[in-house]
């Protein structure tokens, strides 16, 4: 019972957040196979960590699983205390990917595309103003995302 409820507590204070999921084909000389990849994103309250993957499975419920056990793994803190903005511009570029993050005046809100977004919420900035340009790719947004995060916060983050 007390492995029961360790488990599933410790599954509540996770905010998971699936950022994109993809059913990928494999044409071989038998037919069609398809499996799923899935992009998580996954948010730990109690220790304001913070961590994303990139996983595959023949079912959809065994890559949403996959995802968030190897995002668990990669949870990484960024800041020690909630920040209202960003210090100062971030210019990052990751492959073909180029992000600007700049600080934006109270009250602003979050002005970013969708997977810059999401991370911006969970890491609870509140004002804050980014670009994308160049590629649109998910998984490339995230993780120029999470490099722009790690030169912020002087973490080294392994991509």
């Amino acid at each position: 019972m007390k492995n029961e409820d360790k488990k599933s507590s410790n599954f509540e204070n996770k905010d998971i957040t699936l950022l994109q999921l993809k059913r990928v084909t494999n044409v071989t000389k038998g037919g069609r196979r398809f499996h799923f990849t899935c992009l998580m994103l996954v948010k730990d309250s109690i220790n304001d960590t913070i961590g994303f993957s990139l996983a595959s499975g023949n079912e959809v419920s065994t890559a949403i699983k996959k995802a968030v056990k190897k995002a668990k793994k990669n949870m990484v803190k960024y800041f020690s205390s909630p920040v209202r903005t960003v210090p100062h511009d971030i210019f990052v570029k990751f492959k073909s990917t180029k992000i600007m993050i700049k600080p934006a005046p109270a009250g602003n809100g979050i002005k970013a595309g969708a997977s810059l977004g999401k991370i911006f919420k969970y890491l609870g900035i509140k004002d804050v103003t980014a670009k994308i340009i160049g590629s649109n790719n998910k998984l490339n947004v995230t993780k120029a995302g999470f490099l722009a995060l790690s030169k912020l916060s002087w973490k080294k983050n392994v991509l």
